[in-house]
């Protein structure tokens, strides 16, 4: 029992955590990881329109306005997963770190679900009674800002966490 108050109170830790965090500090620690990149890439952070330019030649099928780049750039929004894989490949480093500051800023080479032709190329598939379940809670994810991913992933590991204690 003394376990189980304990995963309670880990839970409650890690939520209140996050929530400490918001969405606009998020969006700034991005954007300012985006612009190093831009800088380090040679691209010029004072025109949106260039560097959307340039993206959409080597990305065709995820092109942006100057209107989005602008937003990733002045911290107004965070790209779709799409785009970021495609922006995290384009400039050389891991989507992970791009999008979370978190993990190696360089792709590792041994990990190819990090590389953006692998992720688009990939499908996942969930067959059964499953399925039903989890394509909504799926595309509801995808709708949640990066912190409340990780505070979503957090809250799981704690329910498996008490499940597996009354299992």
């Amino acid at each position: 029992m003394e376990l189980f108050s304990s995963v309670k109170l880990l839970c409650k830790l890690v939520a209140f955590q996050h929530m400490n965090a918001t969405n606009e500090t998020i969006r700034q620690q991005f954007s300012a990881r985006l612009k190093k990149e831009f800088i380090r890439a040679g691209l010029p952070v004072s025109s949106p329109t260039q560097i959307a330019n340039e993206f959409n030649r080597q990305y065709p099928l995820h092109k942006v306005t100057a209107q989005t780049m602008r937003k990733w750039l002045l911290a107004d929004a965070i790209p779709t997963q799409a785009k970021l894989l495609a922006l995290a490949d384009w400039l050389g480093v891991s989507p992970q770190w791009l999008r979370f500051g978190m993990g190696a800023r360089k792709p590792s080479k041994s990990s190819e679900i990090t590389s953006y032709e692998t992720a688009v190329q990939s499908e996942i598939t969930v067959y059964g009674q499953q399925q039903a379940l989890l394509v909504p809670v799926v595309e509801l994810l995808t709708r949640l800002s990066p912190s409340n991913v990780r505070l979503v992933e957090n809250i799981v590991r704690c329910v498996l966490a008490e499940q597996d204690i009354n299992a």
